[in-house]
């Protein structure tokens, strides 16, 4: 790899953060933030083109990137993003432990949404803003953005689009690369108007509409209120935002081509079909679950159950009731949810429903195999022929997910109260989901686990982010020999 190469195009991306920081400082001077705070922000913007300054003018070069050089650039992007996304929280005094605002970060930049902070009331306008853009940018993929704003880079953009694009398929909707980002982020944007807009309608002040417009695009789950979406205590608001988390769940190539003039393709694609029936049968067994075994209307059953069904499937996190007092049945369908996810080329983390539909199809014709040994099965999506090696990676990638998954929580056992805690955080960290069970569920925060549990979740949400792969390849000798 040629790691010189890889610095320079990172360094892009470091002054990109620098120009953000700087824009939130100016709008905390703006707002009337205290001094102490703007002035944070700024030192933080200073440090972070400083940082990106040296990278730029020490490693000018010019050539193609390779497969590895873009693997690189994704994973020490995301890297130097969620190191350098530390200093807010520390120069402006929201966070004074270098471990929580490395949780705080990385659950920003990963739209997780996961939060060791309380009170969020009392915290500054500016940190809320930076909490809400480490989402804006992290929920396309910063990636993206980079290959789609600086072509004149003079290098491919198509291995970084590959390595930053969540799922196993990667949709080039047109023939150049810095288009197809430019295209995503397009619409990104305009869903992002729209819903800003939506929300200022349903009462909102036009800091609190940007903020959670900001984290639903991005299915984050960061506020601006302690208690969430239970803060407005409005069922207007609760079922936009319901909408938007189901959009943006969705492949955004999809919203790309209904906005040119096929919605039909929401049809066709076996994927969104699958994440909605999906959703649907969740919502139904909620809801059942909650108008039968609890004290809830039916009424209020499915509006609790549309929103947590939802914020959970899309892996957004925002929150309205407290579903850890629900019944075990409810519990375990919202645990499988974490797994889930949403599809592939959404802002959504968690498995991706196309993996899930990938499986169970496959399992379908080993079984079918069994009556017929000589017949040859194919699995088909969207009426194509899926080839042997996607369906063997995606089976492979779901063993490793698995792994994740039980060694996450192995680990944060030794430094949890209780099993539900350990196993329903490292489900979150690497989905990038949010709220868990018990001691992290939806009512409390991270903030009560001590350091080293918080290390272990900040670098699973990384992973579960890059979608594990990225990752193992650069942990390999073989990626850095010449």
């Amino acid at each position: 790899m040629n790691f010189r190469v890889v610095i320079h195009l990172v360094s892009f991306l470091v002054l990109l953060l620098a120009i953000v920081m700087g824009i939130v400082a100016t709008l905390s001077w703006l707002m009337g933030d205290p001094h102490a705070v703007w002035l944070g922000m700024w030192i933080s913007a200073g440090i972070t083109l400083l940082i990106g300054g040296i990278m730029w003018a020490t490693t000018r070069v010019s050539i193609d990137l390779s497969r590895r050089e873009g693997i690189g650039i994704v994973v020490f992007g995301w890297l130097f993003a969620t190191v350098l996304g530390i200093l807010p929280f520390l120069f402006t005094g929201a966070l004074d432990n270098p471990v929580d605002a490395f949780f705080e970060s990385c659950s920003g930049f990963t739209t997780t949404g996961a939060s060791v902070m309380t009170d969020l009331e009392n915290h500054s306008r500016a940190i809320l803003l930076w909490r809400a853009l480490s989402h804006f940018l992290g929920g396309m993929g910063i990636l993206v953005l980079v290959v789609a704003i600086i072509p004149f880079l003079g290098v491919g953009g198509m291995q970084i689009y590959r390595a930053e694009v969540t799922g196993p398929s990667k949709d080039r909707l047109t023939p150049r690369i810095a288009s197809t980002a430019k295209f995503l982020w397009g619409v990104y944007i305009l869903l992002n108007v729209i819903l800003i807009f939506l929300l200022k309608i349903g009462g909102m002040g036009w800091f609190d509409a940007v903020c959670h417009s900001f984290a639903t695009i991005a299915t984050g789950g960061f506020s601006t209120r302690t208690a969430s979406i239970a803060a407005f205590d409005s069922v207007y608001i609760e079922s936009v935002i319901v909408a938007f988390m189901f959009l943006c769940g969705i492949n955004f190539a999809l919203h790309f081509k209904a906005l040119r003039g096929d919605p039909l393709q929401y049809f066709r694609d076996s994927e969104c079909r699958f994440y909605t029936a999906l959703w649907a049968f969740a919502l139904l067994l909620v809801a059942g679950s909650l108008a039968v075994q609890t004290d809830y209307t039916p009424a209020q059953a499915l509006r609790h159950a549309a929103f947590w069904v939802t914020s959970l499937m899309t892996t957004t996190g925002f929150g309205t009731v407290d579903y850890d007092t629900w019944p075990a049945t409810a519990k375990l369908i919202l645990l499988f949810l974490f797994v889930a996810g949403g599809c592939a080329g959404s802002t959504a983390g968690g498995l991706k429903q196309i993996r899930i539909l990938l499986l169970w199809k496959k399992m379908g014709r080993v079984i079918q195999s069994f009556l017929r040994p000589q017949a040859i099965y194919t699995v088909k999506l969207s009426g194509q022929m899926v080839p042997q090696d996607i369906v063997f990676n995606v089976a492979i990638f779901f063993f490793i997910y698995v792994g994740a998954l039980t060694v996450g929580s192995i680990a944060l056992s030794f430094f949890t109260a209780d099993m539900t805690t350990a196993v329903s955080a490292a489900f979150s960290a690497v989905g990038n989901i949010g709220p868990g069970f018990s001691a992290v569920g939806p009512a409390t925060t991270f903030a009560g686990l001590p350091d080293p549990a918080k290390t272990i979740l900040a670098l699973l949400m990384l992973i579960g982010r890059l979608e594990f792969y990225t990752v193992l390849v650069v942990l390999m000798p073989t990626f850095w020999r010449k």
